[in-house]
Order: C-alpha cells, then sequence, then structure tokens
C-alpha cells in the first residue's frame, strides 16, 4: 500500500481551527473518494499565505518551500483572505506539477462551513493526485466540487497557478465572499470588548428613563419613528467606530480598488453584528433597570394611558430609551482594546500577512 503524506496549511485563526475540527475525518474520506489503495497521512503546519490572485507567486513559492522542508507529497493550504480574477470571486488555486493548492476559504460564504471545507480539501487532493505530469493533464474522471456552480479557468501566462475555481454568479460569488469575510473575522468574539460602552449607553438609558418626557415621547412615537430611531442609533454607532479607530481604508496605490472595498464593507458588515448584538444585551438590561424603576401605577398616571396598554407601552419605553442610551455610547466611548477590533478587519490583517511574509523571505535569504 502506497503511503501519502498530505500537508494542510491553514492561516493563523478560524482556518486552523476548522482544520483542528476535521482533520482525524479526512484520511478515510480520502480512501473512499480517492484511493482506497494508498495510505493517507495528513500533517498540519500554521502559516500565514496570502491568498489574492494578485500574489499568487509568492504564496505558490511558500506552499512548495514547506512542502519540500516537511517531505510531503501533496499540500492543500487553507487562508482567510479573499481572492479576486476580473472582479470576480476565485475559490482556489494549484499549481498541479508541484502538487500544492490554495482555497479561499471565504469564498465558501458561512453555511455549512465544515462541511463545505472536507469536500474542497478532498476535491483539491483528488485534482492532484490525478494530474499526470507527463501529459499536464488531469484525468477525465475528476468529480467536480459540491459547493455551487464552479468553473476552471486558466489564468494568464506569468502566474504560478495552472488552474483556478472562479464562481460562476458575479452577484452570489460576491454575496458568499461578504458573508464569509463577516463570518471569518469572529465578530461575536470581541462583543465583550464593549463593556465601557455598553456601561455608559445602559447609564445613560437608565437615568432618561426616570423622566416623565421620554415616557410620553415613546407612547406619542410611531413604530416607524422608533424604527428609525434604531436605524441611525445602531448606523451611527458603527460609523462612529469605524472612525474613531480609522478603520475606513482610503484609496492607496498597495491595494486594488476592489479589495479595498471588499475590505471595508467586510469591515461594516462586521461591526454590524457588534453593534446589533450590543443593542440586544442593552435592550434586556434597560428591560431589568426600568422595570424597577418605573412603577407601572406612576407610568400610567403620568402619561394618562390605558392600564391595559402598559405592557407595549413599557415596551415602547425600553425601545425608545435603548436606542437613545446607544447613541449616547456611541459619542462618549470607543472599544476598549483597539488592537483587538483592528484584528477583525482585512485590511489590517492582509497588511500583517505581507510584513510577516517579507520577514520571513528576508530570513531565509539572509540564511
Amino acid at each position: 500500500m502506497t503511503a501519502i503524506k498530505v500537508g494542510l496549511i491553514p492561516a493563523p485563526g478560524l482556518p486552523k481551527k476548522l482544520l483542528d475540527n476535521i482533520i482525524d475525518d479526512l484520511s478515510e474520506l480520502a480512501a473512499e473518494n480517492i484511493s482506497s489503495d494508498c495510505q493517507w497521512t495528513f500533517e498540519m503546519e500554521v502559516s500565514v499565505l496570502t491568498s489574492s490572485s494578485e500574489y499568487i507567486n509568492e504564496s505558490v513559492h511558500n506552499m512548495v518551500a514547506i512542502k519540500e522542508r516537511n517531505d510531503w507529497d501533496f499540500v492543500v493550504a487553507v487562508s482567510d483572505l479573499p481572492s479576486l480574477s476580473h472582479r470576480q470571486v476565485v475559490i482556489s488555486e494549484f499549481n498541479s506539477p508541484k502538487s500544492v493548492s490554495l482555497l479561499s476559504l471565504p469564498s465558501l460564504g458561512f453555511l455549512f462551513i465544515k462541511t463545505k471545507l472536507k469536500r474542497m480539501i478532498i476535491h483539491h487532493l483528488e485534482y492532484l493526485y490525478k494530474f499526470d505530469k507527463n501529459t499536464s493533464k488531469t484525468s477525465d474522471d475528476l468529480s467536480t466540487p459540491k459547493v455551487g456552480q464552479t468553473r476552471l479557468e486558466t489564468p494568464i501566462k506569468g502566474s504560478d497557478s495552472t488552474q483556478r475555481y472562479i464562481i460562476n454568479s458575479y452577484i452570489l460569488g460576491w454575496l458568499k465572499l461578504l458573508l464569509g469575510m463577516t463570518y471569518i473575522n469572529e465578530p461575536w468574539t470581541i462583543i465583550t470588548n464593549f463593556k465601557t460602552l455598553v456601561s455608559l449607553a445602559f447609564a445613560t438609558g437608565t437615568y432618561i428613563a426616570i423622566f416623565s418626557n421620554p415616557w410620553q415621547l415613546s407612547i406619542d412615537y410611531q413604530p416607524w419613528r422608533l424604527i428609525l430611531l434604531t436605524f441611525f442609533s445602531i448606523i451611527g454607532m458603527v460609523i462612529w467606530l469605524m472612525y474613531a479607530h480609522k478603520l475606513w481604508e482610503p484609496s492607496s496605490y498597495k491595494t486594488h480598488h476592489h479589495y479595498r472595498r471588499l475590505y471595508n464593507f467586510t469591515t461594516f458588515m462586521t461591526l454590524l453584528f457588534i453593534t446589533f448584538a450590543n443593542y440586544i444585551i442593552l435592550y434586556i438590561l434597560l428591560t431589568i433597570s426600568i422595570t424597577i424603576f418605573v412603577p407601572p401605577a406612576l407610568f400610567n398616571d403620568w402619561t394618562q394611558s390605558d392600564a391595559n396598554s402598559t405592557v407595549p407601552n413599557y415596551m415602547n419605553l425600553i425601545w425608545f430609551t435603548t436606542s437613545l442610551g446607544m447613541m449616547a455610547g456611541a459619542l462618549g466611548s470607543t472599544a476598549e482594546s483597539e488592537e483587538k477590533i483592528r484584528n477583525v478587519t482585512y485590511s489590517y490583517r492582509q497588511a500583517y500577512r505581507h510584513e510577516k511574509l517579507q520577514e520571513d523571505n528576508d530570513w531565509n535569504e539572509s540564511t
């Protein structure tokens, strides 16, 4: 039985976590789907590879270096950075003669991500395994990747990528990419990084709730006004955070404008998720405080409202004060750790990747 060693090279963060969860299943899947006559062994090494099609040559160079150092037969790398080709989303890149491939995890979206990742790793491995170096062709019995409508494309000359998978639909591809990038940012991990902001918003909301004017306004406001106030409070918070922490990437010759727009919109989506989660937390906290500090009898007496409408009126008051408290929190506070919040933005992450790769390359050349 032929022994085959497969190297997996995930980027730090979520790609590494996902591979930790599925690596034990890959040997059996490879035997079932590729060849049962081989003994498949999977090993892993974390690396800060880039996955942009603009930098595929340096990615292939680094993958080959890691492959040779570990004496692997094949390499499948998994990056958390997006890749575009002529404004269309690239799922993966291959250099079949060198037995390496690179998968862009955000292109898989966010639903059933582990299942999709397993399928793509096995498909990549099958593609490399069935490649004939004598004819420079892949076997005709190659399976198709089950991740939506895709097509194989041959990159332009000068690229170390010999083939790449592209998502056919421009709109669907960008939607999956944006949602995938937002998911990979793991925004839920830094929700607690906004404790000061939520505390200030909670204190402001509680203070507002003890006066009668907000009581009357919350009753008089139509639902569309409350919805509009919620919208402005959440969007205002997101814009303030992007401004306060300088998270909006400006025009630069270093980053192609398509990637810059993608990074900025992903940052906006990530902060929108975090802000909405904090809005829900604040709503729950104010529900408790207003229930304690605003007696129903006094509330109905001051507002001259029907006692039968106490519950919906209370809900409107909580809704109203939550939005006002959120706006006050946005203007009076920022996130507690700037490093953490910048860590979830792709512009800073990509800059770190390139700096780290340059340091490694400089070190390798010097030795």
